[in-house]
């Protein structure tokens, strides 16, 4: 008792080294901090095996025909407003969604891109639905004769907007190509004694600024009409500048 035997299948005990963390750390990082200079040589050696000395910075030749996507492709610079995608998923508080893109009521194209300029044609108040804004707006409100007030124009204008993005969306892919709102013209559907047409104008304009910032506010015309197609309350167009060309 009291001894420790030792034989030929038998081995001396040895004391254990508690090692910290904070060590370990350091250990492994002066490791890699002695192997660095080598990995950058060997980076660099590959690199130039890659891409020869004062070839670096000569662009890539690319195929004419994949010019278009690759410009879909990049990314839209930020900007001190945010991404207008973003801003969207904020200012969408339900019930308030974006319908459906409408087809063409007509012969004509709903968004033509020339350059980095987008001109969007004549949209309708179709949010929630098709029906939702069919009315002549008034000084004195009769909805039993079809007649709504200001305020009702104002909601029919800012429906106009999100019926628009729902076409930019479907057109170019993202609302972030958009860089800035350029023009819009209104066209209310109203009696012949309405002079309110840019307070229903507004409803449109700030949902503009709602999603795209001071971007959203743009030139802007307000015309009093005797009609409108499919009775809308109110219809608009606008032109938009992209970030990049499509």
């Amino acid at each position: 008792p009291g001894t420790t035997t030792t034989g030929p299948n038998t081995h001396p005990r040895r004391a254990h080294t508690f090692v910290t963390p904070a060590t370990m750390f350091a250990t492994i990082k002066n490791k890699i901090d002695q192997k660095m200079p080598e990995l950058s040589a060997k980076m660099k050696e590959l690199g130039d095996k890659i891409v020869p000395p004062g070839q670096a910075g000569s662009p890539k030749e690319e195929r004419p025909d994949l010019l278009p996507l690759r410009a879909l492709q990049q990314v839209p610079p930020m900007h001190s407003d945010g991404l207008p995608e973003k801003r969207l998923l904020v200012v969408l508080q339900p019930p308030e969604e974006l319908p459906e893109a409408p087809a063409p009521a007509g012969t004509y194209s709903p968004v033509v891109v020339v350059g980095n300029m987008v001109y969007v044609s004549g949209i309708g108040p179709l949010a929630p639905e098709a029906t939702s804004h069919v009315a002549k707006i008034g000084s004195t409100e009769d909805k039993e004769k079809g007649i709504i007030g200001t305020a009702d124009g104002k909601a029919a204008a800012r429906a106009c907007a999100l019926t628009m993005m729902a076409v930019l969306r479907a057109q170019l892919g993202s609302l972030n190509h958009i860089k800035r709102l350029v023009n819009a013209k209104g066209f209310v559907n109203c009696t012949l004694d309405y002079t309110e047409q840019p307070e229903v104008m507004n409803g449109f304009s700030e949902m503009m600024i709602e999603v795209f910032g001071e971007r959203g506010k743009g030139s802007r015309s307000a015309v009093g009409v005797g009609s409108l197609p499919r009775g809308w309350a109110v219809e608009v167009e606008a032109v938009f500048e992209l970030h990049d060309k499509l």
